[in-house]
């Protein structure tokens, strides 16, 4: 009997801690014609980030530059759209009609950062994921963010269009978790580069440009 209230009184303890980490806040982003306020927004991993066209003449929305989320079709206000960010990095955006990935024209972009003392290797992570560099375009140095479901060794590597390897960002063992990896091109051409993940049996391809 006292190992089973015992039991509860943990459990309980787990949930109210937990809830305390990994309490959700939502963060509001107006959008006008031709704008987004704020147009660079932090939050923190399981917060939700509220669109909100209220007035307008035009038709906008939202789409991820790497795809990871979208509001669906142009429409016209009113409209609402929330999107819960799983895991840190840098989130850029723009409205399909007006702006452009690389944050051309109507953009922003969502920094997702992880709670405060909760290291990025203790986070949940539920599936291999190579996300959109940014800036792209960028000139000299891009982020790369990525995230590992399970202990893995991870190799990222880029390349030119033709093949040849340019450079090995990472080739080590990583935990589970949201990493974050610089690349630096001060050395290199204009051109559009390929960076490559790979980890167990997953392997994923991006594109990016640097523009000088």
């Amino acid at each position: 009997m006292k190992k089973i209230i015992f039991s509860q009184v943990l459990l309980a303890t787990i949930l109210v801690i937990n809830s305390f980490i990994y309490s959700q806040s939502v963060h509001t982003i107006t959008v006008a014609d031709f704008s987004f306020t704020p147009d660079n927004i932090t939050v923190v991993v399981g917060d939700t980030v509220r669109w909100v066209y209220n007035t307008g003449a035009t038709e906008h929305n939202i789409v991820a530059d790497d795809g990871s989320f979208t509001s669906g079709p142009l429409a016209l206000p009113p409209w609402t759209y929330d999107h819960v960010f799983s895991a840190a990095g840098n989130n850029p955006y723009y409205c399909e009609l007006h702006g452009g990935p690389g944050g051309q024209g109507m953009s922003g972009v969502v920094i997702v950062q992880n709670p405060s003392g909760v290291p990025g290797e203790e986070l949940i992570a539920n599936k291999f994921e190579l996300k959109q560099n940014y800036p792209n375009p960028f000139n000299p140095s891009t982020k790369i963010n990525f995230v590992i479901p399970q202990e893995s060794f991870v190799s990222i590597k880029v390349f030119d269009v033709i093949g040849n390897e340019i450079t090995t960002l990472i080739n080590e063992v990583k935990k589970s978790g949201s990493y974050e990896v610089e690349f630096v091109a001060d050395k290199l051409p204009s051109g559009v580069y390929v960076y490559q993940l790979r980890a167990d049996n997953f392997i994923q391809t991006r594109k990016m440009i640097l523009l000088r």
